[in-house]
């Protein structure tokens, strides 16, 4: 089914990026992590209890709201030097 939604460009950016690294189109990601939030499946880095658990050996860190792109990291990267 097709329809237009206004997404905010940080969001559709990382959806684009999520999409790209799992080989789906943006909209088959979206539309995955949708039926996902509505039917309550927890995310990947929490258990049932909402608390943190480790994920691939690491501990993730607390969620602050904003998305971080790869674009982003390696502008940083770029811009020190690394």
């Amino acid at each position: 089914m097709r329809t237009t939604l206004n997404i905010e460009d940080d969001v559709l950016a990382a959806a684009k990026e999520m999409a790209s690294q799992q080989r789906l189109s943006a909209g088959q990601l979206i539309s995955r992590l949708l039926r996902e939030a509505m039917s309550g499946i927890g995310r990947a880095g929490q258990d049932d209890g909402g608390e943190a658990r480790a994920v691939a050996g690491f501990l993730p860190f607390a969620s602050q709201g904003v998305l971080i792109t790869n674009a982003q990291i390696d502008a940083l990267r770029d811009a020190e030097g690394v």
